[in-house]
This record gives C-alpha cells, sequence and structure tokens, in this order.
C-alpha cells in the first residue's frame, strides 16, 4: 500500500504545540505548516524555504512551569527543581514548544553539576533534544556547555577539524569541551557555550539539534 500524505485543516493555536509534539512521537518528525490564507492551495506541500538552519524564533516565551517533573534516562532518573516550557514560532516548524529542566547530577565528570536539559515539550519532559552541563569555572562564570551532534545526520558530535554549521560559525560561542570540562575521559567535541539565563541559546541550539538529528 502506498503512504498517505494527511493535512490537518484549522488547527486552533492552542492545540499546536500538542499536536506537534503527538506526531514527534509517532515518528513524523518534520511535517509542514502553514498560516491560516497562506498563498497556496490546501493539500499541497512546499519544501522548507533556503536558509532553514538559520531561521530561529526572534523571540522566545513562558507558556507555562510545570512543578515536580522527572525524566526517566537508560541509568538514572533527572528530577527537576525547575521546568519550564518555551514557545517560539518560525517558518519550518511554525509554533514549536520546547522545555528546559534543571537539576543536579551527583559526580558527573569529577563532581557535582548542574545540567539543563532541554525537551520537546508541550508539557512534561517527553523527547531530550540537547544537555547543558555546568563547566568547571561555573561558580564564577555560571556557564554551560553542550555537544553539538549530527554531523552524521545523527548523533555523532564534532570534533576540533570537523566543520561546523553555518548557523553555529555566525549565531552561537562555541569552545572544546576538554576546554571547560577538565577530567580524564572526557571529550574532545566542540560544544555551545551558553550563560545560565541565556534561555534563548540554549532553546535555539535544542531546535537545531532537533532539526538535525530528527529530521526525515
Amino acid at each position: 500500500m502506498s503512504p498517505f500524505s494527511v493535512t490537518l485543516l484549522q488547527v486552533p493555536d492552542r492545540e499546536l504545540g500538542p499536536l506537534l509534539t503527538q506526531l514527534a512521537q509517532a515518528g513524523f518528525h518534520n511535517p509542514i505548516i502553514k498560516p491560516v490564507g497562506a498563498d497556496d492551495a490546501p493539500g499541497t506541500t512546499t519544501a522548507s524555504p533556503p536558509g532553514r538552519m538559520a531561521d530561529l524564533p526572534e523571540d522566545w516565551q513562558v507558556v507555562r512551569e510545570r512543578e515536580g517533573q522527572s525524566y526517566q534516562w537508560p541509568e538514572e532518573r533527572d528530577r527537576y527543581s525547575r521546568y519550564r516550557v518555551f514557545m517560539g514560532t518560525t517558518r519550518p516548524e511554525g509554533a514549536v514548544q520546547i522545555g528546559l529542566g534543571e537539576t543536579i547530577r551527583k559526580n558527573k565528570w569529577g563532581r557535582d553539576r548542574k545540567y539543563v536539559v532541554a525537551f520537546l515539550s508541550s508539557g512534561s519532559p517527553q523527547q531530550p533534544l540537547a544537555e547543558f552541563v555546568g563547566a568547571d569555572d561555573y561558580e564564577e562564570t555560571r556557564e554551560l556547555v553542550a555537544v553539538i551532534r549530527g554531523s552524521d545526520g545523527g548523533r555523532r558530535m564534532y570534533g576540533a577539524g570537523d566543520t561546523l554549521p553555518e548557523v553555529y560559525q555566525e549565531r552561537f560561542r562555541t569552545q572544546m569541551y576538554s576546554e571547560r570540562v577538565v577530567y580524564p575521559g572526557v571529550w574532545s567535541k566542540v560544544v555551545v557555550v551558553a550563560h545560565e539565563d541565556d534561555d534563548e541559546t540554549m532553546l535555539n541550539h535544542a531546535l537545531i539539534q532537533g532539526r538535525r538529528r530528527y529530521a526525515t
């Protein structure tokens, strides 16, 4: 049987985020979204516009905060002291919601470290996109770092000799993981650097990671 193309019309704004989350959970990570009144006729599909990777929201807004949130990883469960859901709008995705969960993980790279984990999420944590970890000098700088994945279209990280995507060269501050976290076995891979209050950088990095790793 041939695959199908399904078009949903007149989706209310408040329902778009949960719908995108359900589609992602079902394995459909790149729906085409158009505002009502777009010139193209219903049922037609168009490719994402050029520059998709650099199309980032102009403004992320907190839409809800949730208490008592947690996420089960293969070897441990995170419990988030703070969990906020943000919404931003882009041409490729339309409205997208990403959650940021804050926690302390014990004995990570030789010490207890702050983590901020970004999830594709309209409510509780669902699909992890990126993890920011406190640098060695976090107490002084309040900076966190996150690896950049997707050099192979999947989970492979970028090394010192790899060419970063243009958006990371132009829009983000980057360093080597081993420069910010010094411990035996630490990866010699490129990371994004963000201040703990710089939600925009963390959300934009998470959005790009979702595009690079989960696009169909």
